[in-house]
């Protein structure tokens, strides 16, 4: 080979190494703000607008602000509260006291159960409020505070409410339960008792995602079990996923995160040296943070790879780190401050890894292991004369790790040049 050759050789490697090696060495984690809580009570739940522009710290007394700092109140007890995902509206209890309050921290009404307050929930775009006491009184009011409905169970642990705004989905000590709005039960868990805490349900509303212990479990929204799973190896202590559940993040006190898809299956494993107290991901999955008992921050991309780490000094509050949709923001809470970081360097959306998941569809795979090369699946068809429906849904791809490790293509480079050399 010409010496001229070489060289152009030489270059183009040198050039192929540093742009792989810019890819991921260039995503950081920059410091927006940080504020500390209103009073010397650490911070519990973290919670960021739809738009990204707003942030919720929860906790002995809750703080709400705009990412710019153009709004910044709270002062309410915030351990059993609730930011509407608009960020227009907050709902914060104390004793059996109710109280929901608009994005400038005014009060638009407040109301009383029968006994102190054990969870609470808002809709999407603040239309409803959904309450639930010690006594197992569960109560859903309007927005403007009128009496909607009313249920008696078990006590509820957690509350959530379908994005869709059709569903509201309760876990209690006698098992999972399933109404619309109004309180009217869709579905009730039989079992005597229940492990369940955390909730996830899908943005389409069809797919609900329940974990406690080391379980994890996908119900339809009529209640029809679609796979329950062990994940963990010790108590799970966080759970998000992306729009469609076909990533479901789950953090446990096994020192570890991991990823699960559609039909149960993990995927990867990321391990982050002590307990993981909370994890969120994008809508897209692309960017999912984590936040570690010795307070470290972790953003993996969707395939499990790191994209940046930057620590705290203290312990991430658990569940108190979230991830804007788009991937941009991240704000987080440990033991002394509320963060907000913009993740530098990395393009909303992009990913590093070529991990492939499957998307989930309106009705998923009614199935407790992953299916064969390819499964067909009967669904009912919209409208009121439309038959069944049968599609294909492909079997989940196997993980693979992104081949831009960075401590591989330097050599890779040194090696073509040595090869190019001795021809």
């Amino acid at each position: 080979m010409h010496t001229g050759s070489r060289i152009h050789l030489f270059a183009s490697a040198l050039l192929l190494a540093t742009f792989l090696i810019g890819t991921v060495a260039g995503i950081s984690l920059g410091v927006d703000w940080k504020q500390a809580p209103p009073t010397t009570s650490p911070f519990a739940g973290v919670a960021i607008s739809s738009d990204g522009n707003t942030v919720y710290g929860g906790g002995n007394q809750m703080l709400v602000r705009n990412w710019d700092g153009s709004s910044n109140w709270g002062g309410r007890s915030g351990f059993v509260a609730a930011m509407s995902a608009d960020g227009g509206h907050v709902v914060s209890t104390l004793g059996n006291s109710i109280v929901l309050l608009d994005n400038t921290g005014v009060v638009d009404w407040t109301r009383s159960m029968g006994a102190s307050c054990t969870a609470v929930a808002i809709s999407s775009n603040g239309s409803f409020v959904v309450s639930a006491d010690e006594q197992g009184n569960m109560v859903s009011w309007s927005a403007d505070g009128e009496f909607w409905g009313r249920n008696i169970t078990s006590p509820a642990k957690r509350i959530a409410i379908a994005p869709t705004g059709d569903l509201v989905v309760a876990t209690t000590d006698s098992g999972l339960q399933f109404y619309t709005p109004a309180l009217d039960p869709v579905w009730t868990d039989s079992r005597s008792g229940s492990l369940d805490d955390f909730i996830v349900i899908s943005s389409d509303g069809s797919t609900i995602i329940t974990a406690g212990g080391t379980r994890l479990s996908s119900h339809t929204n009529t209640g029809v079990l679609n796979w329950q799973v062990n994940v963990a190896k010790d108590a799970i202590t966080d759970i998000a996923a992306n729009d469609d559940c076909s990533i479901i993040l789950v953090a446990s006190k096994d020192n570890s995160v991991r990823a699960v898809d559609r039909y149960g299956t993990v995927h990867w494993t990321f391990d982050t040296g002590q307990w993981a107290n909370a994890v969120s991901a994008s809508r897209d999955g692309s960017v999912i943070g984590v936040g570690s008992n010795d307070g470290t921050i972790f953003v993996l991309d969707h395939g499990g790879d790191l994209l940046t780490k930057r620590s705290s000094g203290t312990a991430i509050q658990p569940r108190s780190l979230a991830v804007s949709r788009d991937g941009s923001r991240i704000a987080a809470a440990d033991q002394y401050n509320l963060y907000g970081y913009t993740l530098l360097g990395n393009s909303p959306g992009s990913s590093g890894s070529d991990t492939t998941y499957i998307e989930a569809g309106l009705n998923p795979v009614k199935t407790t292991a992953p299916p064969s090369p390819s499964a067909t699946v009967t669904t009912p068809a919209e409208g009121p004369n439309a038959g069944p429906q049968t599609t294909t849904v492909p079997a989940p791809a196997t993980t693979r790790k992104s081949p831009a490790e960075p401590w591989l293509v330097v050599p890779a480079a040194a090696a073509a040049l040595w090869l190019a050399g001795k021809r």
